[in-house]
């Protein structure tokens, strides 16, 4: 199998990360702050260790600030809805994910008022754009780093200068760039990711980091082991964003993901992959890739005359693994002049080698050539 569906979730994990996963179920096993006994606290030390992997990876200068969720959306709304009232302005782009997309209509819903900052064909955002819609009424700005449909970057840093200088807080989507790209969040107001893609751990792990002098509502509430004679969620880090049990195996099999971004060298191997199926996709006849060459790991293309959909299926035949449609992303489809087709999209991870590219590649051509 040549697996290229790496911008949905990165496939197959490091030894460490499956084992760590294994050796949690198997030796550890208690739920982090619910007891005093010798597991219970390893697990509580072993969320803190991941927290402080996370911020060394993205130069987090608070570990204690990052919050475990289940998945990137679930962060994502946390800050969207813990931030926004009736009566306030969030300004999101044309190239977010449903996570933002869904989030923002269901604020438009409460009488939040939602401004979108249109992209290039290309899928770029442009930080004036983004600006010219700035308002006193402006309480959020919503932007993904980097598209999951054609992997283009966004200028987070010049963002968060503009929101900054207009007293508004900006929220970035990492989901496609964390782990892929060296990122450094030092300076960013809150961002969210997911731990199944460029971090290398297992599905149902999320983190969303909120820098200090912020403090939106909690999305949820319930038991967090601390301060439990409170009816108020508490007002310390993690704990006010951590109602319930986490999921600590995956969190600790997440660890080992980061620590394996941070110790292999993963973002020079990820660009060199990428850029190599990039050049090999857009000298093929008969292939459009939309979005620059400067990107992450996802690259969308169009067949003319070809259904995306069929493409997927005949290359899944031939045990190549690629996904096809809108990618949970409409609004970015529209913007880069794909909505009608979809696209097909490989997305190559660490794992991969040239050789499964030029296999997948070669299998690609046969189809279009039928």
């Amino acid at each position: 199998m040549i697996y290229l569906d790496n911008a949905a979730t990165t496939f197959p994990k490091p030894n460490e990360v499956t084992d760590a996963l294994t050796a949690y179920m198997t030796s550890c096993g208690a739920s982090p702050g619910r007891g005093g006994y010798d597991s219970s606290i390893r697990s509580a030390e072993m969320l803190f260790e991941c927290q402080e992997e996370i911020a060394r990876l993205l130069s987090i200068p608070s570990p204690e600030r990052i919050v475990f969720t289940k998945n990137a959306t679930e962060a994502l709304n946390a800050a969207i809805f813990g931030t926004v009232d009736a009566g306030d302005e969030i300004i999101i782009s044309s190239m977010e994910h449903n996570a933002v997309m869904r989030a923002a209509h269901e604020c438009s819903r409460r009488g939040v008022y939602v401004k979108i900052a249109h992209g290039s064909p290309t899928g770029k955002i442009a930080p004036e754009s983004i600006k010219n819609l700035i308002t006193d009424k402006t309480k959020l700005i919503c932007l993904i780093h980097s598209s999951n449909v054609c992997g283009t970057i966004n200028d987070i840093y010049s963002v968060q200068k503009i929101a900054t200088e207009s007293n508004t807080l900006a929220l970035f989507d990492l989901s496609q760039s964390a782990g892929i790209i060296p990122i450094d969040a030092s300076g960013l107001d809150m961002v969210a990711f997911s731990g199944h893609k460029g971090l290398m751990g297992p599905m149902g792990t999320g983190c969303l980091y909120i820098r200090e002098g912020i403090d939106p509502s909690p999305l949820l509430f319930g038991g967090t082991g601390s301060y439990s004679e409170s009816a108020r969620m508490p007002l310390i880090y993690p704990d006010r964003f951590h109602a319930g049990t986490v999921n600590a195996p995956g969190i600790a099999a997440l660890c080992e993901g980061v620590r394996f971004v941070l110790r292999e060298g993963v973002f020079e191997k990820e660009k060199e992959i990428t850029s190599y199926m990039y050049d090999a996709l857009s000298d093929i006849s008969g292939v459009t890739v939309p979005g620059e060459r400067e990107r992450t790991n996802a690259i969308s293309v169009i067949c003319p005359h070809h259904d995306c959909v069929h493409i997927a299926e005949e290359l899944n035949i031939s045990q190549v693994c690629v996904r096809a449609g809108l990618h949970c992303a409409p609004m970015a489809h529209r913007t880069i002049g794909t909505i009608q087709s979809g696209t097909i999209r490989f997305s190559a991870g660490f794992f991969t080698e040239k050789p499964d590219v030029d296999f997948a590649l070669s299998a690609l051509k046969k189809i279009i050539g039928k």
